[in-house]
C-alpha cells in the first residue's frame, strides 16, 4: 500500500501492500486484499474487501447497529463503552457491529452505505447513492434506496463459470501475457471465459513443473 500523509487511519487493520487507500479514508479492523483500492473520505469498519475491487468516494461501511426492540436505541443502555462516556450497565448487551464481506472484483460507487452483516458477491457493482440492506449476488448490479436488483451483468451459466475458474486468484504475472490483456480488454462472451479457462490451465501446469 502506498502510504498518504494525511488523516488516513489504519486501525488493527490488514492492507496488502499492492492496495491503495487515499486520503481522508478511516480504515477500522478491516482486511483489503490485494490491487483494491479505497477512495477518498471512505470509512470501512469491520469488513473483508477481495482482489481487484474499486470503492468511490465518500463510501460507508459497517457503521454500527442500535437495537429497534429494546426501549431506547441510545448505547448508554447497553453497552459500556460508548461515545457518551455513561453506561448503565457492567457489559454488553446487545451486539454492535457485524462484520461485512465484499467478494473480489466488486465495483462500489460514490457515496455507497452498506450496512453491518452485509455480503457482496464477487463480480457485484452497487451504484452510487445506494443504501445496501441485504446480501448481494454474484455478477449481479444493484441500486436505489434500499437497493435492489437492476440486472445480472452475465447469463447465470457465464456467472457459475466465472465463479469456478476463480481468475482473480492469479499471480499478476498471469495477467501481463498479451494473450491475457486482450481477453480482459474487450466484451466479455462464453468463448472469452473458455479461452481464460484454458489460459489459466496451461499457466498452473508451466508453473508446476517449474
Amino acid at each position: 500500500m502506498k502510504p498518504f500523509k494525511f488523516l488516513f487511519f489504519n486501525k488493527n487493520s490488514n492492507i496488502s501492500k499492492t492496495s491503495k487507500v487515499y486520503p481522508f479514508s478511516l480504515v477500522r479492523n478491516s482486511f483489503i486484499k490485494d490491487y483494491s483500492y479505497i477512495s477518498y473520505s471512505c470509512t470501512i469498519n469491520n469488513c473483508t474487501i477481495g482482489k481487484f475491487c474499486s470503492i468511490a468516494k465518500g463510501v460507508k461501511i459497517g457503521l454500527g447497529i442500535h437495537p429497534i426492540n429494546f426501549i431506547s436505541t441510545s448505547p448508554i443502555f447497553y453497552s459500556n463503552k460508548n461515545p457518551l462516556f455513561e453506561s448503565l450497565v457492567e457489559q454488553d448487551t446487545f451486539e454492535q457491529s457485524k462484520h461485512v464481506y465484499i467478494g473480489n472484483d466488486v465495483w462500489i460507487g460514490t457515496n455507497v452505505v452498506i450496512l453491518d452483516g452485509i455480503s457482496i458477491g464477487n463480480g457485484a457493482i452497487v451504484g452510487a447513492n445506494s443504501i445496501v440492506t441485504k446480501d448481494v449476488e454474484p455478477y449481479s448490479i444493484v441500486g436505489g434506496v434500499a437497493a435492489k436488483l437492476i440486472k445480472k451483468r452475465f447469463s447465470e451459466s457465464d456467472v457459475s463459470k466465472l465463479e469456478k475458474i476463480n481468475w482473480w486468484d492469479m499471480s499478476i504475472n498471469f495477467f501481463k501475457s498479451e494473450n491475457v490483456k486482450n481477453i480482459f480488454s474487450k466484451k466479455l462472451d462464453t468463448n472469452t471465459i473458455i479461452e481464460l479457462e484454458k489460459l489459466i490451465k496451461e499457466y498452473n501446469e508451466n508453473e508446476f513443473i517449474k
